[in-house]
């Protein structure tokens, strides 16, 4: 049986990419991993790939799923829209001894840790508010008053890392550091 492991943090934090250099830790190892896809009813933006970034699915698909139980955890988005945890291919992983990586928001971790308590949970986070401003800016992916609301969150996240087992700090420039981190954190857990 494999270990469940929640990674949250605010935007900008390096989540993507620390999970992405996680991957390769646990290839270069030869030890099995998976990494939880979500599913939206959002459609694609340019460049995203069906079952590599979301499962882009239907409202009506995603209302039935929630009815048979098949979310870890989902939430509803500003936008209306819907993005969700699907719970019968993580478990699969599991029984197949993977450890299992789902990238979720806070909620979602409360969601999960009351179906699953040992679950392993870990906040990333930046140094400081000045260097996750400085991240947000350099994405250029939104402009002044969007990075200012995505700061707001982040407080109020920040606010709530002690729910983790683990908070790491992801400091600019050293992601394979960080990642190494978490996977030590991971195999002292198992």
């Amino acid at each position: 049986m494999g270990k469940l492991i929640v990674i949250s943090g605010p935007s900008g934090v390096g989540k993507g990419t620390v999970v992405g250099l996680l991957k390769q830790i646990y290839e270069q190892k030869k030890e099995k991993l998976y990494v939880s896809i979500s599913c939206t009813t959002r459609l694609s933006r340019q460049g995203e790939k069906e079952g590599v970034n979301y499962y882009y699915i239907t409202e009506e698909e995603f209302k039935k799923r929630i009815q048979e139980d098949d979310f870890f955890e989902y939430n509803i988005y500003g936008t209306g829209k819907y993005y969700g945890t699907p719970k019968s291919t993580a478990l699969k992983y599991l029984d197949d001894g993977y450890d299992v990586i789902l990238e979720i928001d806070i909620n979602g971790y409360r969601q999960i840790k009351k179906q699953i308590p040992d679950c392993l949970g870990i906040f990333i986070m930046t140094s400081d508010e000045q260097e996750l401003y400085e991240r947000l800016k350099n994405r250029g992916t939104e402009d002044e008053e969007l990075i200012r609301i995505r700061l707001e969150t982040a407080k109020e996240e920040i606010k709530n890392k002690d729910i983790y087992d683990y908070v790491v700090i992801n400091p600019h420039g050293k992601q394979e550091e960080t990642a190494k981190q978490i996977y030590d954190i991971i195999k002292e857990n198992i």
